[in-house]
């Protein structure tokens, strides 16, 4: 049968490219183990194998994919680990992809457990390792297979904004989200996406804060195109009409938004923009 050249395209960039400058663990790691497939995903090869779901991806930076369906002492998982082109594309997918955790495992890197889901980043690397029956051995087994992952891509995390890298923050450090374009706020934070229609290139960092008073909401964007730096100011403006207390600095704006609103949220943005370091 004679290939069509989109065929042969997806074949050559799903099949044939060498897997060995990813992290990727082996049968050496998991004694016992059969991978069962193994394949690479790059370039526009990720839309044929999850359709519209790579889109989130693509904002991100996606840079390539493996593949691997193991099948290890009983337990059956799918593993796909991304390459992204920066940190903050890995640590963006991870922050906006994570759900219902659970307790983590040994790895040396931001992680996240679940009953039939483990996930992590480390470095250019975001890893979802899906297993099939939910069992205490499947999520054990995870999280070993998660650790020659950290193990080899390295102790990598992603620098945060001064505005983050505050004491008052440490606690809660791992629920920062990265949200990048439309996709990422549908995803993460849909009740703000409308805001941000007309801007082309930028990032969100978001964090929800837990306070007597009820939950307060931190937002810093950073426009990185200069053609939407004019943007920011209306940007500001429909955040403050949203409720928040926001100010705008050339590509960046910084919101709050808390329970009792008023003098409290003020009061908020200015401790946070002091010891920002923006």
């Amino acid at each position: 049968m004679i290939l069509s050249v989109a065929g042969f395209i997806f074949f050559l960039f799903s099949e044939l490219l060498n897997t060995g400058d990813l992290p990727v663990p082996t049968r050496e790691d998991m004694p016992g183990s059969d991978i069962c497939r193994e394949e690479m995903f790059v370039g526009g090869a990720l839309w044929g194998l999850i359709n519209g779901g790579a889109d989130l991806y693509y904002e991100y930076g996606f840079d390539r994919m493996v593949l691997q369906e193991i099948e290890w002492q009983g337990e059956e998982f799918r593993l796909e680990l991304y390459r992204m082109e920066s940190p903050v594309g890995a640590f963006g997918v991870f922050s906006v992809s994570v759900q219902g955790c659970e307790e983590g495992g040994p790895v040396r890197t931001g992680d996240c457990l679940n009953r039939f889901q483990y996930q992590l980043y480390s470095g250019n690397y975001y890893l979802s390792l899906i297993n099939y029956s939910g069992s205490d051995k499947a999520r054990d087994l995870s999280v070993e297979i998660g650790s020659v992952i950290a193990s080899a891509a390295g102790d990598i995390r992603v620098e945060l904004p001064g505005l983050f890298r505050q004491d008052m923050f440490k606690k809660v450090i791992d629920e920062v989200k990265v949200v990048k374009g439309i996709l990422g706020l549908q995803n993460a934070l849909p009740h703000l996406a409308s805001l941000y229609e007309g801007l082309d290139d930028y990032i969100v960092w978001h964090l929800k804060l837990e306070e007597k008073e009820g939950q307060a909401e931190i937002l810093l964007t950073v426009i990185n195109d200069c053609r939407d730096i004019d943007a920011s100011g209306k940007l500001a403006l429909q955040l403050k009409d949203a409720g928040f207390a926001a100010r705008s600095n050339n590509d960046r704006i910084v919101a709050v938004r808390s329970a009792t609103g008023g003098k409290r949220d003020n009061d908020l943005l200015n401790l946070f923009l002091a010891g920002s370091g923006e």
